[in-house]
């Protein structure tokens, strides 16, 4: 089922929070990025020793694979899957053996690409072959070497980073991680695509490896749109009520969007990153394609009539799982 998106309007601030929102709408595309992907997550599972494979129920797809139907197209697609992944590791992506994307929990792994692929077993079969060769040319597991996080969060070591969002170290009711952010945090002055992208994906990562390894399902969201008294002091920059405005971005001005993108075949595949909406389309294109059933629901927080205006547009992006 689609991720679920709920709005929690700040209903009597209506007037004040209209006003600043005419102030920063020129800002707002680029701030949006990764927020969908809701999916980001910093806590390390491998920094404790590897977690350990959930028994045969794997992933909690609730009546999705109850029926003798799907139970069978599930066995097709594990036989499917066992060829496939031979040849993967011989020839397209031998670090494959050391990869938990596709050693944590495979059943549950092979469910969400079924799922997501409405249940056509071929289709599910070449997507996880894309998303093998996608991960081998990201260099995903770069992701797990000790103080790859703080490397990729820093200004000094990756500058325009801007992140905002991170683990929220809890479990909602279900039993599910959650990740929490504070869209405000981040800078569209200050924010160099690639790089941000790059922080990003980390986040994500780490959150399916997260949800994987539990087992329970997928994971949820929560992005406060409000207003942040501070400026902020671990990756994003901004903060406060200071106006910003991602036409004063350097990066964009010098073509990071295009030059700085980490080869050709990730440039031919999400396009130049030459502006916010762009930065937005391609974490939302990684997301489909290459995490599906990673996240389930979505929590606005203080949302206003500018970002809904922005959310109608990114929102037809995203894909039903």
């Amino acid at each position: 089922k689609k991720a679920s998106t709920i709005f929690l309007p700040a209903m009597f601030r209506k007037m004040r929070q209209s006003q600043r929102a005419r102030r920063s709408a020129a800002a707002l595309p680029l701030l949006l990025l990764s927020q969908v992907a809701a999916v980001t997550f910093l806590g390390n599972p491998f920094r404790a020793g590897a977690p350990k494979t959930p028994g045969a129920s794997a992933e909690n797809l609730g009546t999705d694979f109850a029926s003798a139907e799907r139970q069978e197209l599930l066995a097709d697609m594990e036989r499917g899957w066992s060829a496939l992944e031979q040849r993967l590791k011989t020839e397209t992506y031998p670090a494959m053996v050391d990869d938990p994307y596709f050693t944590v929990n495979v059943k549950g792994l092979l469910q969400r690409y079924l799922a997501a692929s409405k249940y056509d077993v071929r289709e599910a079969l070449i997507r996880l072959e894309a998303t093998a060769k996608w991960r081998k040319e990201w260099n995903v597991l770069d992701y797990y070497r000790a103080g790859a996080a703080a490397e990729l969060f820093s200004e000094d070591s990756n500058p325009g980073a801007e992140m905002y969002f991170a683990d929220s170290l809890l479990m909602d009711k279900e039993g599910r991680p959650y990740a929490a952010g504070r869209l405000k945090f981040a800078n569209p002055e200050n924010m160099h695509p690639w790089h941000h992208l790059r922080a990003g994906v980390l986040v994500f990562e780490l959150m399916a490896t997260k949800v994987a390894s539990m087992g329970k399902g997928p994971g949820s969201y929560i992005l406060d749109i409000g207003a942040v008294g501070k400026v902020g002091n671990v990756s994003g920059t901004a903060g406060k009520e200071r106006v910003y405005n991602e036409n004063r971005n350097p990066y964009y001005a010098a073509g990071a969007g295009t030059k700085d993108a980490p080869s050709e075949e990730i440039l031919g595949e999400l396009g130049s990153l030459d502006n916010g909406f762009a930065v937005l389309k391609a974490a939302i294109t990684i997301l489909n394609r290459h995490y599906p059933g990673i996240v389930g629901r979505v929590f606005y927080l203080n949302s206003d009539m500018v970002f809904w205006g922005a959310f109608k547009i990114f929102s037809r992006w995203i894909s039903d799982r």
